[in-house]
This record gives C-alpha cells, structure tokens and sequence, in this order.
C-alpha cells in the first residue's frame, strides 16, 4: 500500500524496520501497519515474545555471518493470514570468523 509505505512500497527494504540512526530495529508506531499481529484491543498477546525472538535469532545470525543475497533472487511476500516471503529469502552466508562468547 503506497499510503502507508510510499512509493518504494514493493521494494525489499529491510532498513525501513530500524531507527533513523541505523543502530536498531524500532516496531511500527501504528500498529495497523503491520497487520500480522493484529492491532487495536484484539493484539496477539505472542507480539512481544515473537518480537524477542526475531531479535534474538537475527542478532546470534548476524554475530556469525555475513548476509548477501542471491543475485537475481525475486523477493516477493506471500498474502496471508500470517505474513511470509513467497519463495523465501535466499542469501550467501559468509562466516565472520572466530566468535568469542
């Protein structure tokens, strides 16, 4: 809907999702735009849980490896009830190197 995400509306821009910084990933303040959840008094009550391991899960990725797409790889999201990519997001994944925890 270009109302709500502008004209690049159907473009894979994953840094729409972070703060004008760049440093973090901030949830929409309209709760309407993204529906997955629901919005208004009926909120999934898993929003905040799933919000903590989308996090989690990205962060322990990307601690480990460098993310490249596919050239040529068509991003297209699937219309559900649940919303998921249509062929899924292929990438390169490039180890970072030694990890120290």
């Amino acid at each position: 809907m270009k109302t709500i995400w502008g004209q690049d509306c159907l473009e894979f821009r994953p840094e729409r999702w972070l703060t004008a910084e760049g440093d973090r990933f901030e949830t929409p303040k309209d709760s309407f735009k993204f529906v997955a959840f629901n919005a208004g008094p009926r909120t999934c009550l898993g929003k905040d849980l799933a919000y903590l391991q989308m996090k989690s899960v990205a962060s322990a990725v990307l601690l480990r490896y460098r993310l490249s797409p596919v050239p040529g790889h068509r991003v297209e999201q699937k219309m559900s009830l649940t919303l998921f990519m249509k062929n899924g997001l292929h990438v390169y994944l490039q180890p970072r190197g030694e990890v120290v925890a």
